[in-house]
């Protein structure tokens, strides 16, 4: 069987930016574009139902800003009306207070998001060192507190580190991960014990942007009543406010960091604020906002901000066959490419890889096997060919 034509693939660009986060605690850059607010989410608009019709023809994905305040599928909800169907998935669930980049597929790329787990994850966020909560997070209630007086920068950079690499990390309470087919959060809600199960996650860099001292404890009570329900009989240290950058894979969660290096360090912690700015090829400084979305949708232009399938085929994790491959691919059967021509990540057994065509567009999803030599048999996991 004579090898496939090979795409070689270049190296894709990690852009990162930085945010100030509001607090007062000292500035990290400039905003992301398009940030959007609670307030802004209240004034979608849905588009004439004349239009609505369109939506199944669309297919693809839409990088999304998720706002504060809404979960994620509550975000899919808004956008149906807009869209014109039903058939909307999203990729990774982003917190209710959390904003950022939400990847939605539309039609046909839903079938697309069990591939999206060896996706770059790129977060900013800000820790509050001092306390814990139920949901590791600012809207939960606070269980302990934890001394930060001589808590300093230089430990919390030696800490992170112990967080950097493939580590074993226990879920939030207050999560989707299931167990026997429950999600923990569900168990939580119910007052239940959630078991104590860890998964194996990567992380590729927890940069320390700054430490600053936190917002006072009065103040921050009254901001956020939900901390303390009750009158609090824990009595709140000074608190510290850490930022930082996370650059992980997916499955990472950036609650279950600050609550384990806040008890590494001696302390507490939890999630103040949290942005994500990065799934695979989507960015935040390129996602759309709900409003903007509304907009575009009442002008029968919704279809603008959709991006292809192939939007997802990174350069490192891609590879171009020619027709008589694809047509083996369609058919059940692998196709064999030359290892030299694939980066050497791509390589390794299980590496899932996106297959594009002569034309550009993304026709499937297939899994490396063992190497033959120099040869690399790709199996079909996924075709797309349209029937």
């Amino acid at each position: 069987m004579g090898a496939a034509r090979v795409w070689r693939p270049g190296c894709a660009r990690l852009r990162l930016l930085a945010i100030d986060i509001g607090t007062g605690a000292g500035q990290a850059g400039s905003p992301p574009r398009n940030l959007p607010t609670a307030a802004k989410a209240a004034t979608i608009q849905r588009p004439p139902m004349g239009r609505q019709n369109k939506g199944a023809q669309l297919n693809g994905f839409l990088n999304v800003n998720k706002p504060p305040g809404l979960t994620s599928f509550q975000v899919i909800t808004r956008l149906r009306p807009l869209l014109g169907t039903r058939k909307l998935g999203h990729s990774g669930v982003l917190d209710k207070p959390a904003t950022g980049v939400l990847p939605i597929g539309v039609n046909r790329a839903t079938k697309l998001f069990s591939f999206f787990g060896d996706f770059r994850k790129v977060y900013f966020g800000s820790f509050l060192l001092g306390f814990s909560t139920s949901t590791d997070d600012i809207v939960g209630e606070i269980v302990a507190v934890g001394e930060t007086k001589g808590l300093t920068e230089k430990d919390l950079r030696l800490a992170l580190k112990q967080f950097v690499g493939e580590i074993q990390q226990r879920p939030p309470q207050f999560s989707t991960t299931k167990v026997d087919g429950q999600e923990f959060y569900r168990l939580a809600l119910k007052g239940e014990e959630v078991p104590h199960r860890v998964k194996r996650v990567t992380v590729e860099d927890i940069e320390v942007v700054a430490l600053a001292a936190g917002p006072e404890a009065a103040a921050l009570l009254a901001e956020h009543p939900k901390l303390a329900p009750q009158p609090l009989t824990l009595t709140l240290p000074p608190l510290k406010l850490l930022i930082v950058r996370i650059t992980c894979r997916g499955g990472f969660y950036v609650r279950s960091l600050a609550r384990d290096l806040g008890e590494m360090v001696g302390t507490r912690g939890c999630v103040f604020s949290l942005v994500r700015e990065q799934v695979g090829p989507f960015r935040v400084e390129d996602a759309h906002t709900l409003e903007e979305i509304a907009e575009l949708a009442a002008q029968g232009r919704a279809s603008e901000a959709i991006q292809p399938m192939e939007a997802i085929a990174e350069p490192e994790r891609s590879v171009a066959l020619d027709a008589p491959s694809i047509a083996r691919l369609a058919q059940g059967m692998p196709v064999v490419v030359k290892a030299r021509y694939l980066p050497e990540e791509s390589r390794r057994q299980g590496a899932q890889l996106f297959v594009t065509g002569p034309e550009g567009g993304l026709v499937a999803v297939v899994e490396v096997a063992p190497a033959l030599g120099d040869n690399l048999p790709l199996h079909p996991r996924r075709v797309l060919l349209q029937p």
